[in-house]
């Protein structure tokens, strides 16, 4: 894989249930690229920013492989010019697109309080974004309209939290082969990923994991979730000696954000992920904003 020094490509999912959610101030989407680019910039970085958006609504998961035809070239088209990408996106399937960039020896790092783990029934259909765990390793199938999606084997996923995965989804998600992993230490996460063969990493958070206050813009979040220092500490620990091809951020809209809490704790996320992937930031714009 290619390598990069400070340039970033920010790419957005901004679709909820086949909707493009309302841009307010940090377009598109609410996703704030625009806001967490200037952000990123003062603290050294190359932020390229990439609107990808459909504006036709359209039945989820035929928006979803949509979505992920899009992320998926802009993954590779951003290894192509030496950057990094980083998706920012409002639902969970956007992982899909990254998964299809990055091939079948991709090792998963999903953060996240749920997952419905399960084969859709005949009646009840949930929705893409509940099932995005379960659409990456074929557990559920794919929509048609996906072009060649790749099945990711469970064996290279580590869940991390999931406080709200029920009993039977739990039981699913071991019979694949994935690994579900307590938030409480790093370094058990750190372990269970050095048992994983694995050509590159995606790690994956979903907001709803950290504590409200430190996002609030997340959707439905946890007073009681992860600080973000230790989501920032189990990316870094696990991964930062392996080769990651993307990391997302995933279920929160900053138009809702509470005194700029929730982008003030992406750019440390994401800036912390980046430097475990071997970025580094402009030497001279290093402290400046610090």
């Amino acid at each position: 894989m290619a390598t990069f020094v400070d340039h970033l490509q920010l790419l957005p999912v901004p679709s909820v249930g086949g909707v493009r959610q309302p841009d307010g101030d940090h377009r598109p989407g609410g996703l704030g690229l625009f806001t967490l680019a200037d952000r990123l910039v003062e603290r050294g970085w190359t932020a390229r920013v990439e609107d990808i958006g459909f504006d036709r609504e359209m039945p989820e998961l035929r928006v979803a492989e949509a979505y992920a035809r899009s992320i998926g070239d802009a993954v590779a088209s951003a290894w192509d010019r030496d950057r990094f990408p980083v998706l920012l996106s409002r639902v969970n399937y956007g992982a899909l697109g990254v998964v299809d960039a990055l091939g079948s020896r991709t090792g998963l790092l999903w953060i996240g309080p749920r997952a419905e783990y399960r084969r859709p029934g005949l009646l009840r259909r949930p929705a893409v974004d509940r099932t995005a765990l379960s659409l990456v390793t074929g557990r559920a199938e794919r929509d048609p309209f996906a072009v060649e999606p790749v099945r990711l084997d469970a064996s290279r996923v580590v869940v991390v939290d999931a406080r709200d995965v029920s009993g039977s989804e739990r039981r699913a998600l071991v019979e694949d082969g994935a690994s579900i992993v307590s938030p409480a230490s790093a370094e058990i996460v750190a372990e269970r990923v050095a048992g994983i063969d694995a050509d590159r990493w995606y790690a994956h958070l979903d907001l709803r994991a950290l504590a409200g206050e430190a996002a609030p813009a997340a959707d439905e979040g946890y007073d009681d979730g992860l600080d973000p220092e230790l989501a920032a500490e189990i990316v870094a620990e696990a991964l930062g000696d392996r080769e990651i091809g993307c990391v997302g951020y995933a279920r929160y809209d900053l138009n809702r954000d509470v005194e700029e809490r929730t982008a003030s704790t992406l750019v440390e996320l994401i800036e912390s992920a980046v430097l475990a992937a071997g970025g580094r930031p402009r030497p001279e714009a290093v402290g400046e904003a610090r």
